[in-house]
C-alpha cells in the first residue's frame, strides 16, 4: 500500500513522504481497515513538526481521522465485521490505503453516508458535539459565540448549537469565511477583520453578553472574549489556532462567575496522558451517537471544502493551514494507494 509516512520530526514539507508499505495485520482485538478519506487539520503540521503536545512514536503515519470499509479482523473482535462501513479515531494511520487500529476505535456508519463526511464527524463534529454539551451543559435559548466559524470544528459547532436551540454568533475572518457560517446556520455574524467582535457582541445582546463561547483561537482572543460574556457565562477552550495560549485573568472570572473549561476529546480517545481508550467507550459511543443521530434527521450537514489525493498531501496541509478551505479538508484514496 501506499502512505505518507513521517520518518522524524521536522516540516512537513520536508519530512512527510510518501512511501510503500505492506499492509498491516490485525492482531487479537485489532481491525484493518480500507481508508477512503482521511482528514487534514492544522494540528497535523505541528505534530509532523514535533511541535504538538502529544508526538506520536517515530515512523508514523499522519491522519488521526480516517473513514473506510474493514478489510479483517483479528481474534477476539465483536464490535465490527468485514465489510462494515466505519469511521475511525486512530493513533495515527490514516493518511495511507490500510490503517490498522482497535476495535474500539471503529463506529460503524450506515452505507450511505460518505466516506468524506464520516472522517470529519467523527473528530471535528465529535470535539464540538462534546465541548458543548458533555462539558458547557448548552441549554436551548441560551447565546454562544463561535470563533473560527468556518473552519471544521467551527461549522460544527455553530450545527450543533442551533440544533440544540441556541442562538449562535458566529466570528470569521473576511467576507467569503463569513456567508459559510451563515450557511451553516448562524444567527448572526461578525467579520473580524472589519470590527471589534466584543463590541459588536454586546450590541448583539443588549449588553448582557453570551453565554457560552467556543474558543478554537487563542491569545488577545480569548481575553476580549470574557469580557463579552454574560453572568455565570462558560468559556470553553478548544485550541490555539493563533499560536499563542492565554493568559487569562482570574479577576474577570471572579467578577462575573464564569467558568472556564477545556474540552480534550483525545482523552477519551486514549490520547492524553491519564487517560486509556478502554475507560471511556460508552463516553465516546455516547458523543457519536449523538452526532450520527442529528446527521441521520438532518440537523447537521457537514461541508467537505476541498479534497485531494494521497500524493497530494502536502498540497491538502498547505490549504488548511493557508485557510483557504471552509469546513473540512480530506484526503480521498484510489486504487493505486491499496497496492493489492
Amino acid at each position: 500500500m501506499r502512505a505518507i509516512v513521517v520518518r522524524e520530526f521536522g516540516p512537513y514539507r520536508e519530512k512527510a513522504k510518501l512511501e510503500t508499505l505492506p499492509i498491516p495485520e490485525p492482531g487479537p482485538g485489532e481491525v484493518v481497515v480500507r481508508n477512503k478519506a482521511s482528514g487534514v487539520s492544522f494540528g497535523m503540521s505541528l505534530t509532523i513538526a514535533g511541535k504538538y503536545q502529544r508526538k506520536p512514536p517515530l515512523p508514523f503515519v499522519p491522519a488521526t481521522e480516517a473513514a473506510g470499509i474493514v478489510h479483517s479482523i483479528g481474534a477476539g473482535v465483536t464490535r465490527v465485521s468485514r465489510g462494515d462501513h466505519v469511521m475511525c479515531n486512530i493513533d495515527s494511520g490514516g493518511s495511507a490505503g490500510f490503517n490498522l487500529t482497535r476495535d474500539i476505535c471503529c463506529h460503524i456508519i450506515s452505507k450511505d453516508m460518505d466516506f468524506s463526511v464520516a472522517a470529519m464527524i467523527v473528530l471535528s463534529y465529535a470535539t464540538s458535539y462534546g465541548a458543548l454539551h458533555r462539558r458547557a451543559q448548552l441549554k436551548k435559548g441560551e447565546t454562544v459565540l463561535v470563533h473560527g466559524a468556518a473552519g471544521a470544528v467551527g461549522t460544527a459547532a455553530v450545527e450543533i448549537a442551533k440544533a440544540a436551540g441556541a442562538k449562535v454568533i458566529a466570528v470569521a475572518g473576511g467576507k467569503h469565511h463569513c456567508e459559510t457560517a451563515l450557511r451553516h446556520g448562524a444567527d448572526h455574524v461578525i467579520d473580524h477583520r472589519e470590527e471589534n467582535f466584543r463590541d459588536r457582541v454586546m450590541e448583539l445582546t443588549d449588553k448582557r453578553g453570551v453565554d457560552i463561547v467556543y474558543d478554537s483561537i487563542g491569545g488577545e482572543v480569548t481575553h476580549q472574549s470574557i469580557r463579552a460574556m454574560a453572568w455565570e457565562g462558560r468559556l470553553l477552550t478548544i485550541g490555539y489556532a493563533c499560536g499563542t495560549i492565554p493568559e487569562i485573568p482570574a479577576n474577570l472570572l471572579l467578577l462575573k462567575n464564569i467558568s472556564v473549561m477545556g474540552f480534550n476529546l483525545g482523552h477519551f480517545f486514549g490520547w492524553s496522558p491519564g487517560g486509556t481508550r478502554d475507560q471511556y467507550v460508552e463516553i465516546v459511543d455516547e458523543i457519536l451517537g449523538g452526532v450520527l443521530d442529528l446527521h441521520s434527521n438532518g440537523k447537521i450537514n457537514p461541508e467537505i471544502g476541498a479534497s485531494y489525493p494521497l500524493s497530494q498531501f502536502n498540497d491538502a496541509l498547505d490549504a488548511v493551514i493557508q485557510r483557504k478551505v471552509d469546513g473540512k479538508c480530506v484526503i480521498t484514496m484510489s486504487d493505486a494507494d491499496y497496492g493489492e
